[in-house]
């Protein structure tokens, strides 16, 4: 039996392939890449900084980008294969077929590096390790230095209020819980859907992170509820939480630097899992991706009052402004998400079907803003060289509010990281939202990602 020059390179190209997969399914030690490197002299197993998740077990044990690998290594391959037909002759040009590692095959794109391909330039990217030192002198990003009041920008409007009477992060009437809000960062990774407590959250920020993948900070106060899966933490969290008063703050932990600058945040109670209970990890899923809380637990022992109004909110009747507009999608690198008005709410999708959550229903919101924000360096890269971005959600920039079936421009504005953004028209005028559920998708400025 012969074997063609094609097939050969062929067969070349597949062996290379899974044994890059297969080295990055078996790097380590079983950690996190970001949230600890263990051949960089962490000893971690899981991203909640501890020597040990709750509950766990033997079967637990995985790579946090095992998952994501072993899912995006066929749609890798695939790609090889195409430009080795097209090529119709001997194994790839590596200056032409970039071996980084894949990111998540709703996008099909690589994973940013932290060279020259990476989007943001000129940045000098450290790996974190050297025994898991909380040492910040290699931190490079913008929120970690920043004082709590200090002022970057003029304010444009009022901070919003609500009415007597009514919820402050949905606008709705109700009677007003006295306890703080509790921010939950949730994964979203393909193992981690459906997700639950989304659509229990009153507002929900979708942040990217390394990759181009993206994780959620779920914002609650109004009920109380199970969440999960919960995950890491990451620097752009100071330019979110800080906004809501005194929060807590429930993640499953968080490199040495970034843990150190997130527990610097004078006023957030941090609930890390790495440090508080109230945690446990769910049999039906594989780890990291199973590990769950709840908001009453928490709030049983918090301290501190409700939150600030994060929104102005229409009254019946109001006009709502803008122009007909029932959807809309977000571009991150390494997923889309997508929105569409049903004629009362909007409701999200991901990789182009319905996004629900583990209870059922597809996930909604009154209303949805898109907030552009400048993308920094931190210093920090992953196991496979992809810069860990900051955005800094604080000062101001471009704004799209969809709201009641219409999209309005507008311009955010958030003097201090204690402050809460201001959305207004380009006139000065307040943007009111609808009474209700409000995600914000928080996206690299000037990058064309809303579509």
């Amino acid at each position: 039996m012969t074997t063609s020059t094609f097939d050969s390179a062929r067969l070349l190209a597949i062996a290379a392939v899974l044994a890059v997969v297969a080295a990055a399914c078996s790097s380590g030690d079983a950690t996190d890449p970001v949230d600890g490197n263990a051949d960089a002299g962490y000893s971690l197993a899981f991203d909640d900084g501890s020597a040990g998740p709750p509950e766990e077990t033997d079967d637990d044990e995985e790579d946090d980008e095992s998952d994501d690998v072993d899912e995006r290594s066929e749609d890798y391959l695939h790609r090889v294969l195409e430009a080795l037909e097209a090529a119709e002759a001997g194994p790839p040009d590596t200056a032409t077929i970039s071996t980084t590692r894949p990111a998540d095959a709703s996008s099909g794109g690589g994973a940013p590096s932290s060279g020259a391909s990476s989007p943001i330039s000129g940045s000098t990217a450290t790996t974190i390790g050297g025994g898991g030192g909380g040492d910040t002198a290699i931190y490079t990003g913008v929120l970690g230095r920043l004082g709590r009041d200090e002022a970057v920008v003029a304010p444009r409007a009022p901070a919003p209020s609500v009415a007597a009477g009514h919820l402050p992060l949905t606008g709705l009437p109700g009677e007003v819980p006295n306890r703080p809000a509790a921010v939950v960062k949730v994964d979203n990774g393909r193992p981690a859907r459906p997700q639950t407590g989304l659509n229990s959250a009153d507002i929900v920020v979708e942040e990217e992170v390394e990759g181009g993948v993206t994780r959620f900070a779920a914002v609650f106060h109004s009920t109380s509820t199970a969440v999960g899966p919960v995950r890491s933490s990451r620097t752009t969290d100071i330019g979110i939480i800080n906004g809501f008063g005194s929060p807590l703050l429930l993640y499953s932990g968080a490199n040495a630097v970034t843990d150190t600058l997130i527990r610097n945040q004078p006023t957030v109670q941090n609930r890390s899992a790495a440090t508080s209970s109230g945690y446990w990890r769910s049999s039906a899923r594989r780890a990291p991706s199973n590990l769950y809380s709840d908001t009453g637990s928490h709030w049983a022992s918090a301290t501190g009052g409700p939150p600030p109004a994060q929104f102005s909110y229409r009254s019946d009747g109001d006009p709502v402004g803008g122009v007909d507009d029932a959807s809309l999608t977000v571009t991150y690198r390494a997923s889309h998400a997508g929105w569409n008005w049903d004629g009362t709410k909007w409701l999200r999708t991901q990789g182009g079907a319905a996004h629900l959550t583990a209870s059922g229903p597809q996930i909604s919101a009154a209303n949805v803003v898109v907030v552009e924000a400048r993308e920094v360096a931190t210093g920090m890269v992953d196991s496979s060289g992809a810069t860990v971005p900051e955005f800094v959600f604080v000062g101001e920039g471009k704004a799209t509010v969809f709201t009641a079936g219409k999209r309005i421009e507008g311009v955010w504005n958030r003097p201090t990281l204690a402050s809460v953004a201001t959305l207004t028209t380009a006139d000065g005028s307040v943007i009111k939202l609808t009474p209700g559920r409000t995600w914000i998708e928080l996206i690299r400025a000037g990058a064309g990602m809303l579509r």
